[in-house]
């Protein structure tokens, strides 16, 4: 609180100020948090979101004052947003109550007064009034931004329907009929029907191709072994070359010895 007497920006040490606090974590709600001051008759509380955070019975906000609203934060930036600020009275008691109580306490009553009377009642009645207008001008905004909300629900209900009826319809434009389907099963039996006819064929050419199997590899053997035994050149006929190639050269290399040995000799 502050009468104007003191400037919070060139103070050392603004914490020092507050005669009440309260710790409340306000990041990352998803909605708007409350904050109430009340003053009652005898003590002056403030709570935040219906939980009491601190209260006094040694302060009474004198009337003809303003409301001041501030917010700082720390080393991480925060953005802080007032959505509405609200200043209503308890239809019940006033701030002057207290003071007309200990007045009357300490003087006799004094007399009736039937004009004083009716206009108490009328301020009461205009007060009520009042207050009953803001209500309804409150109920009224409220009802308005959940008929926004539900306006905007039903339409995104609207397209996720849309969106469903053309899948839909793409899908059975997809799937094909029951018609279609009991054709491909008759064409699928037909099918299967050849194949069991022309197994028996398949079984005779399988056999068949086992016989020529066998018989070619049997043939193809014992012709093998033919050719290898009457065309293969034979050892005794091998040696007798090889012999006969070794006294060649004894008898050219005899040959040489003897002519080197009649030939003229030189002397120096």
């Amino acid at each position: 609180m502050n009468d104007g007497g003191t400037d919070y920006k060139s103070h050392h040490a603004v914490d020092s100020l507050a005669f009440g606090h309260c710790d409340f974590s306000y990041r990352n709600l998803g909605r708007p948090a409350r904050v109430q001051i009340k003053q009652l008759a005898d003590s002056f509380e403030v709570a935040v979101d219906g939980r009491r955070c601190f209260g006094s019975e040694k302060i009474k906000l004198p009337s003809g004052y303003f409301f001041g609203i501030s917010a700082a934060s720390a080393d991480t930036p925060d953005s802080f947003e007032i959505y509405k600020f609200v200043a209503s009275t308890t239809p019940g008691v006033t701030r002057e109550l207290p003071r007309r109580d200990a007045y009357s306490q300490q003087q006799p009553p004094p007399a009736s007064n039937p004009v004083a009377a009716a206009n108490d009642q009328g301020s009461r009645s205009s007060s009520s009034d009042t207050q009953l207008a803001a209500q309804v001008t409150d109920l009224q905004n409220r009802l308005q931004s959940m008929s926004q909300q539900l306006d905007s629900v039903f339409r995104e209900v609207q397209q996720l329907v849309s969106k469903f009826e053309t899948r839909h319809q793409e899908l059975a434009h997809k799937i094909t009929s029951n018609e279609q389907l009991s054709a491909l099963d008759k064409r699928v039996q037909s099918f299967e029907d050849t194949l069991r006819s022309y197994e028996g064929h398949f079984s005779s050419i399988q056999g068949a191709l086992k016989d020529s199997h066998s018989t070619l590899n049997e043939g193809l053997t014992q012709h093998m072994t033919h050719l290898i035994s009457t065309k293969s050149p034979k050892t005794s006929s091998f040696i007798i070359a090889l012999i006969i190639f070794q006294l060649l050269l004894a008898g050219s290399y005899v040959m040489y010895k003897r002519r080197r040995a009649n030939g003229p000799k030189k002397y120096l």
